[in-house]
């Protein structure tokens, strides 16, 4: 039987040196992807496009999920203890569900410090920074606003910090992870020109949000942000504090409410018929919505 499985082994060896041998100079082969977990779709997803075929992915995160109480399943820690690299948003954003999943992975070289992680906020200047780094009260953004991913332009930055993780995990594939991230830096400048183009037809509107994920993306396009429904990050709000919004948006005539799919549509429906509002409801990630894909 040993002898077998040996000609076995040895057959699907030779398979696999056929196949590889047709590659691209570019995706030198590995016997074994590297194991990349990210908590959220977005870095997912530029981890696949500067990867390619040389990672395998896990995602703890869900597109329409609330970023800061994200469902922790078995089978997170199942592919923490197996992964390679490890990649957060960081600035507090998955504070409240990650550290202690990292500590019980049991894998020592994706914690904090170690080759296999990466905070991928490293280099990036938040906004909305408050005065004293506390979480007392509920405030979900100690350290600033950790939405940075809805910046337009914050793409070169996850990409770029991104793919230098993967070379320092997989030194081997340092020419085929440039290229990926010649091509998808590419890609982001195309993008950039097109969004900026529908920004225009937002610059100087008056917007009403649900929590702060979108004040990046306010703030690149020249939107005035009027009103937040929550009192402050994470905090649900009041009768007190629905009351004060649906006065502050008739004051300044604010027509819009923008919320992400685990907003309480409850709320903010209320809001919209007192005041008039049109909700719109965008994604804050990718896979947020059967149309964000990338």
């Amino acid at each position: 039987m040993r002898h077998k499985t040996s000609r076995r082994a040895a057959c699907f060896a030779l398979l696999a040196l056929a196949l590889t041998a047709g590659l691209s100079a570019f995706a030198p082969a590995r016997s074994k992807p590297i194991q990349v977990v990210a908590t959220i779709p977005d870095l997912a997803d530029f981890a696949k496009r500067i990867g390619g075929e040389r990672v395998e992915i896990k995602t703890l995160s869900k597109g329409t999920e609330n970023l800061h109480q994200v469902h922790v399943r078995p089978s997170m820690l199942i592919a923490l203890s197996r992964a390679d690299l490890f990649l957060e948003m960081g600035l507090s954003m998955e504070a409240a569900w990650l550290p202690e999943l990292l500590v019980r992975s049991g894998n020592d070289d994706i914690q904090p410090g170690e080759k296999g992680f990466q905070n991928c906020s490293e280099g990036w200047k938040p906004i909305e920074v408050p005065d004293s780094l506390s979480r007392k009260e509920g405030h979900l953004h100690p350290e600033g606003n950790p939405h940075f991913n809805l910046d337009p332009r914050a793409g070169k930055h996850l990409a770029t910090v991104v793919q230098a993780a993967l070379v320092r995990v997989d030194p081997a594939g340092k020419e085929f992870y440039d290229k990926n991230l010649e091509a998808t830096l590419k890609a982001l400048e195309e993008a950039e020109a097109r969004w900026a183009k529908i920004g225009e037809h937002w610059k100087g509107r008056k917007v009403c949000v649900y929590h702060t994920e979108f004040n990046y993306l306010a703030q690149r396009y020249g939107m005035q942000l009027a009103a937040s429904i929550e009192p402050k990050p994470g905090i649900p709000p009041s009768p007190g504090d629905i009351a004060r919004v649906v006065k502050e948006m008739r004051e300044q005539e604010v027509g819009v409410i923008l919320t992400a799919a685990w907003s309480n549509n409850r709320q903010v429906a209320d809001i919209a018929r007192k005041t008039g509002a049109k909700v719109v409801e965008l994604p804050n990630q990718v896979s947020g919505a059967d149309w964000a894909t990338d």
